[in-house]
């Protein structure tokens, strides 16, 4: 099962990631991966979590630290289509005012679209 997939909307200067897994350790090496490139490359990151179930202290850390280094980089790592369970984790680690979140990928990039 791949557990990422990058797809590229250059005319936004987005990349989105696609998720199919829970985010945890057995995913964290190769997620660290695709977000560090995705990060470094381009100043908006969507992470489609749609079809993440589960999301424990290394996914949660992963995903701040990717936030972080967008930061730095003056971009922004959104989240799009989170669970309920992934959305009171958020919450609950205190970071959920850290990510736009959006329902899915087409609104989170209606978002960044200029006007």
């Amino acid at each position: 099962m791949t557990v990422t997939e990058v797809e590229l909307n250059e005319r936004l200067g987005a990349v989105v990631v696609h998720v199919s897994a829970g985010i945890d350790a057995g995913v964290a090496a190769e997620l660290r991966e695709t977000l560090t490139e995705a990060v470094d490359r381009h100043p908006y990151v969507i992470v489609d979590l749609s079809a993440v179930p589960t999301l424990d202290d290394v996914g949660l850390g992963l995903l701040v630290r990717a936030h972080r280094r967008a930061r730095r980089r003056d971009g922004m790592v959104i989240f799009a289509g989170p669970s309920r369970f992934v959305l009171t984790v958020l919450h609950t680690m205190h970071v959920d005012g850290l990510f736009p979140v959006f329902d899915d990928c087409p609104a989170a990039l209606e978002w960044l679209r200029p006007e």
